[in-house]
């Protein structure tokens, strides 16, 4: 059985992503205790999410809305 070097167990909302052109809030983004970030954007009832771990963590995300 392989072993993982980055073994996510727990994650923090560390701030709100909001969409640039309406101000509305679409998603969350977390931060892991491994220090892995990733986006979680709400898609109707069901949260989409995104790993983000290669890009910095920034407590405003703009992303594209309808």
């Amino acid at each position: 059985m392989p072993e993982f070097e980055s073994v996510r167990t727990t994650a923090e909302a560390i701030g709100r992503i909001t969409c640039i052109k309406t101000g509305e809030e679409i998603g969350l983004l977390y931060q892991w205790d491994n220090g892995e970030t990733q986006a979680a954007l709400y898609n109707g009832s069901r949260p989409k999410t995104q790993n983000c771990s290669d890009h910095p963590a920034e407590p405003d995300i703009g992303a594209k809305c309808s």
